[in-house]
């Protein structure tokens, strides 16, 4: 048996990191009255939402709670925990997404009693991805549920729910599971399965998981059969980059040495490091040490969060790293021995005829070319006016290039941002709160910030 199902919790109490969801639960499972027959539960992948389903399924059964935990040693318990009832239904959305798969799946069968259980548990999982006749076929049954049937959905994106279901239902939001959180747990499983370790090395791992419990479990899992889980096996399992490689390369693209640069990455590739997972792992040393040096990382980000967007369309990842890399060098004017723009419209000017001379384009400029036709010229006049009050630089620059106003009602300002830099430095509540009272002044009224972010391909496709 894999690590991931050896070690998934099977009580509430054994859930990390979702104290806020498990005692609601609990509460509601020692509560006799339970008119609550809907539930939905959302938030990012491997953080836990699928595994209290099947633990709440269960405690809704429970013979004999535990405090609000099923026991999982009844009947019912094991009948779920062996599925070897017809009255627990598991159903991934992805596979049955139509209304006839609802219907023959769910509808046909929810007017019949359950016939092991004391009640009748259908858990969807994907729930966003049924079709829009699918939800309206489901809508009339979790609207009017009978009391032996309960409903419990699990979704990643709960923003393409209908909001038909999501108000008829109980809903729980799973956070991320912290590193503070992640690296104990994963070092309390080293130390059932008596597997030597480096704390970094599990450190590493949690980074990489990207939050989510069962990718990290299972990478431990893989690189126990090297017998340690150590740095070096990390790395080499998963082809991932040491923290001192990110530093040096970051600090590499900060010389301008183009040619450097280009070694540098052809030396990582060769190293066999998996480059989209290198863009991953720059974003989050980023994140981390933003404030070390704010104006560098916020530029050097979209470089970076280029390749991550476009890496799917590239066979050869080293191609995309210098094509990335080169763009933005230029466009900052920040190549080794470029000539001054000066320098370089003097030399058009002198030579109209040339063809081969190109002529490069300021960000600054491409920004003004490129303007959102969808955003009003309401807030657009708002947002230049909101640049002229605020003196730091580089904030300066992302209202500029990276922050659209798309709306201003009901006394909020709903900013959309197109660079996870700039996100999170405008979340800082400092700069929030500092925005808030800049623009409240602008337009006489209290106004709070709601900030969205989107990818730049995704906003201006949507505005088009």
């Amino acid at each position: 048996m894999s690590l991931a199902n050896k070690y998934r919790p099977n009580t509430f109490d054994k859930i990390i990191w979702q104290d806020h969801i498990t005692h609601i639960l609990k509460a509601q499972m020692k509560n006799e009255q339970r008119n609550n027959h809907n539930y939905l539960l959302f938030g990012p992948r491997g953080t836990g939402k699928t595994t209290a389903a099947r633990i709440l399924s269960k405690a809704i059964n429970c013979l004999d709670l535990q405090d609000g935990n099923p026991c999982n040693q009844c009947a019912n318990c094991s009948t779920i925990n062996k599925w070897q009832t017809f009255d627990y239904v598991e159903i991934d959305a992805a596979s049955y997404t139509g209304v006839d798969n609802i219907r023959e799946e769910i509808l046909d069968k929810v007017p019949y009693p359950p016939t092991q259980l004391k009640k009748k548990i259908y858990v969807i999982d994907e729930v966003h991805m049924l079709s829009k006749s699918a939800f309206n076929a489901l809508l009339k049954t979790i609207e009017e549920p009978n009391s032996a049937v309960w409903f419990i959905f699990a979704t990643t994106e709960i923003h393409k729910v209908p909001e038909t279901i999501v108000s008829r239902c109980q809903v729980f939001n799973f956070k991320k599971i912290l590193k503070e959180t992640m690296t104990p747990h994963l070092q309390n499983i080293c130390n059932l399965e008596w597997l030597s370790f480096e704390d970094e090395a599990l450190n590493l791992i949690s980074d990489i998981s990207e939050w989510c419990v069962r990718d990290a479990v299972k990478y431990v899992d893989q690189i126990s059969v090297f017998g340690s889980i150590s740095m070096e096996n990390v790395s080499n399992f998963l082809g991932i980059a040491g923290e001192a490689m990110i530093k040096d390369f970051l600090e590499l693209i900060k010389s301008k040495d183009r040619e450097a640069i280009f070694k540098k990455i052809d030396e990582i590739h060769d190293q066999w490091i998996d480059l989209l997972q290198f863009a991953k792992q720059n974003i989050m040393y980023i994140d981390k040490n933003i404030m070390s040096d704010i104006d560098f990382f916020i530029s050097v980000s979209e470089i970076f969060s280029e390749i991550i967007a476009t890496a799917k369309y590239y066979p050869y990842p080293t191609i995309l790293y210098k094509i990335a890399i080169n763009k933005f060098l230029w466009q900052n004017n920040q190549v080794v021995n470029y000539q001054e723009p000066v320098k370089q419209e003097n030399k058009i000017k002198e030579n109209k005829t040339e063809e081969s001379v190109v002529t490069e384009t300021p960000i600054s400029e491409e920004k003004n070319q490129n303007e959102a036709p969808g955003v009003e010229s309401k807030e657009k006049e708002i947002l230049n006016q909101l640049i002229e009050k605020v003196e730091s630089k580089t904030l300066k620059d992302s209202l500029r290039d990276h922050i659209f106003i798309k709306n201003i009602s009901d006394w909020k300002a709903y900013f959309v941002v197109i660079n996870k830099i700039a996100e999170i430095a405008l979340n800082r509540d400092d700069t929030k709160s500092n925005l808030e009272e800049m623009i409240s002044e602008i337009v006489w009224e209290n106004i709070t910030i709601d900030i969205q972010f989107q990818s730049k391909e995704d906003y201006f496709s949507s505005i088009l």
